[in-house]
């Protein structure tokens, strides 16, 4: 005998089931996912080479010229036209990337299907996040308007800075870099452009140590790549943390290490999650900062592992090529920006190297070291999967003092903060010498590091010291404009003068002459075939005095000057 009951229940169940798995696809199918789009070309129509100030501010323009960079087809917007065939399928369009050629969209399946028909587009598109951000509406649009005007306003406030005492608990993460020489002799960053990809800055709108950024107006522009709005101060303590680093100022408290620079904080990491869309949203800030005249852009992020397991990197990946955020932090520093990221924490796990963008080439990729200038036990190694060298360099991260929210000064490690204390190093040693392109400034901190001579994939380069590194560069420019420059000067005790010749001197026939203040010859050597450098370990011996180096070229006669302390 059957049971009528039962039986009607048990087909109740299966036609709730099949409804709910009917919904349950339904649902999935209206999902709205965020892709990546490439174009099959760059439309040069509405955009021209030839007139770059429609895409580039004054000063994007004038930072290539002075590096002798060549506009080239990467730098053209995408066209319009293809952002309208975008949104009239239905998809939502969020930012568009000139230098991968791209558009990131927002689109359910059915949408995915009619973008899909677009003949201006690749067929590989790549999902980048399977779920929008809870927070995330309809983006603001990002155009050149989007940023007010504030570039050239700002004021340039000279700020106190009186002893070691003045930088409160944050002298020693400066000293390490003599950032304190620097900094009396007036390089601060002043003048220089600045931009902080990060994950907010919570309250950098009220905390004491950023007032000064406030009042002189040096926070050029804000925009949350996130929720598409330009909003950044109300989440995220890890980009105020490093901002505090590089242009925070309260005396005697704190005081970072480019005060006087002016800022561009640009939030591209969603804390909540972790997926690919971040390194678009960084790849597009990246763009921006190019845009608006950026001198140095702070990244203190990396990929390896994401909430969704086919988008993690393997170490064979970390070649400064597979990634989007790797290929933007290159990209970027073609541009002449010198981009500064952090090696990453994860020396002390099963994955210990570098991830992305840290891999990436030209860029200035920055571990961390302790008080005693050791490696941090956390601090990332390299070197790239190419076996490039990285870290590049290191600064002090294991303690560093940082502003916090709640506008108090406190301490934090991770090589999150050695990037932000070297960024502002860099900035403020550019300032001094805005001559040199921004690979010029690399080579010469690297060659002012610690282990210039003997770099490797635990320290790179070593820490940079900024006196040495004033002294490197004024030879540079000495080289470009003389035919020899004698090194160091000031000359220390017990050390041997080193000889630089320009190349209009190489492989030439060369007399030396070592001469004192009365002119009298004191010793003497002729090199038949001159190589770019040379020690003369004759001068390590002499007293203290002024003297002076004559090199002799056939009827040329040039002489230098020289102090042995």
């Amino acid at each position: 005998m059957v049971n009528y009951f039962k039986k009607a229940g048990f087909l109740a169940l299966l036609t709730t089931i099949f409804i709910f798995l009917e919904a349950s696809q339904m649902l999935q199918a209206q999902t709205r996912k965020r892709y990546v789009v490439y174009l099959t070309e760059k439309n040069t129509q509405a955009y021209s080479l030839d007139k770059p100030e429609k895409f580039l501010t004054a000063r994007a323009i004038e930072r290539r010229k002075r590096q002798n960079i060549v506009l080239n087809t990467r730098d053209l917007p995408v066209d319009e036209a293809i952002i309208k065939a975008l949104k009239d399928k239905g998809a939502r369009v969020w930012y568009a990337s000139r230098w991968l050629n791209a558009v990131l969209i927002e689109a359910t399946e059915d949408e995915l299907a009619k973008v899909k028909t677009l003949p201006a587009l690749k067929p590989e598109i790549e999902l980048l996040s399977p779920i929008r951000s809870a927070t995330a509406t309809n983006p603001k649009p990002l155009t050149q308007a989007t940023f007010k005007d504030r570039a050239g306003k700002e004021k340039n406030t000279f700020l106190q800075i009186d002893s070691p005492a003045s930088y409160g608990k944050a002298f020693n993460q400066a000293n390490m870099l003599g950032v304190p020489a620097m900094h009396k002799q007036g390089y601060r960053g002043q003048g220089m452009y600045i931009a902080v990809l990060d994950a907010g800055f919570e309250n950098g709108d009220k905390v004491p140590f950023l007032k000064n950024l406030r009042e002189d107006g040096r926070i050029l522009g804000t925009y949350n790549f996130v929720e598409g709005q330009e909003n950044v101060y109300n989440t995220g303590s890890h980009g105020l943390e490093v901002l505090s680093c590089i242009g925070g100022y309260e005396l005697d408290k704190h005081i970072g290490t480019a005060p006087e620079a002016s800022f561009y904080l640009f939030r591209t990491e969603d804390a909540e999650t972790e997926y690919r869309v971040e390194e678009f949203n960084w790849l597009v800030a990246a763009e921006k900062a190019d845009s608006l005249g950026v001198d140095v852009l702070n990244s203190s992020l990396g990929y390896t592992d994401y909430d969704l397991d086919a988008q993690d990197y393997v170490y064979a990946d970390m070649n400064g090529k597979k990634s989007i955020i790797s290929r933007a932090a290159t990209w970027a520093a073609s541009t002449g920006m010198i981009v500064v990221n952090s090696a990453g924490n994860e020396g002390w796990d099963s994955w210990k190297y570098i991830g992305a963008p840290a891999d990436a080439d030209s860029i200035l990729t920055v571990g961390s070291v302790d008080s005693n200038k050791k490696r941090s036990y956390f601090s990332s190694f390299g070197p790239t999967s190419d076996k490039r060298i990285k870290p590049n360099l290191c600064a002090a991260g294991n303690p560093a003092s940082v502003g916090k929210p709640s506008g108090a000064i406190g301490m934090n490690t991770g090589t999150s903060f050695s990037s932000p204390v070297m960024c502002g190093m860099v900035a403020s040693f550019w300032q001094a010498f805005p001559q040199l392109t921004n690979m010029e400034i690399i080579e010469v901190l690297q060659k002012a590091g610690s282990q210039a001579s003997k770099p490797d994939s635990i320290l790179g380069y070593g820490i940079p010291d900024f006196n040495l590194a004033y002294q490197i560069a004024q030879l540079k420019i000495e080289k470009a404009k003389t035919g020899f420059h004698v090194f160091p000067n000031p000359l220390p005790t017990g050390q041997a003068i080193r000889l630089a010749f320009s190349e209009s001197y190489v492989s030439k026939k060369l007399k030396v002459e070592l001469v004192n203040m009365k002119g009298s010859v004191l010793e003497s050597f002729t090199l038949n075939k001159a190589t770019a450098h040379y020690e003369w370990d004759a001068t390590a011996k002499l007293p203290k005095g002024l003297y002076a180096i004559r090199v002799i070229e056939g009827k040329k006669v040039e002489i230098r000057r020289w102090l042995k302390e």
